[in-house]
């Protein structure tokens, strides 16, 4: 099982969608965790499902705060 955690410290940074794409094509993991999403709930319901996983869930940020996005 292959498994990748990244702090990505803000998932709405536009480069941030290209690497996770980029990280699933190089190394074809089973999950991914991106830690400090910083992202509210309308924004990641946004972003997640472009991330090319059939199943996701999140944990949403208290203030500035964290935010975990399991793919």
């Amino acid at each position: 099982m292959k498994i990748i955690c990244w702090n990505t410290q803000g998932v709405k940074k536009a480069q941030v969608l290209q690497e996770v794409k980029f990280l699933t094509n190089a190394h074809k993991p089973d999950l991914i965790f991106l830690l400090e999403t910083l992202v509210n709930d309308t924004n990641i319901c946004r972003i997640l499902p472009q991330m090319g996983f059939e199943h996701y869930d999140f944990v949403s940020p208290v203030n500035h705060f964290g935010g975990i996005a399991v793919l």
